[in-house]
């Protein structure tokens, strides 16, 4: 039987694509390592690093202030 570049390049790339779909569960089983950082929290695996931050909480009065203006006039 006669192989040709034919018919070795889609075998070849077929192949690949199924060593890449059989790793992947595997790389992205890694575990995350988390870190507190003030308001934010920090974590990071091999190759990926991701932050996140949030504003802290503000308590406004916005009521008593706007009854206020208007009992003035």
């Amino acid at each position: 039987m006669h192989f040709t570049a034919r018919y070795l390049t889609p075998l070849a790339v077929a192949g690949g694509s199924a060593l890449a779909i059989a790793m992947a569960p595997a790389a992205a089983a890694a575990p995350l390592s988390c870190t507190d950082v003030g308001s934010a929290t920090q974590c990071v695996s091999p190759g990926n690093s991701q932050i996140t931050a949030n504003a802290p909480v503000v308590q406004q009065q916005q009521w008593p202030e706007f009854i206020i203006i208007h009992r003035n006039r």
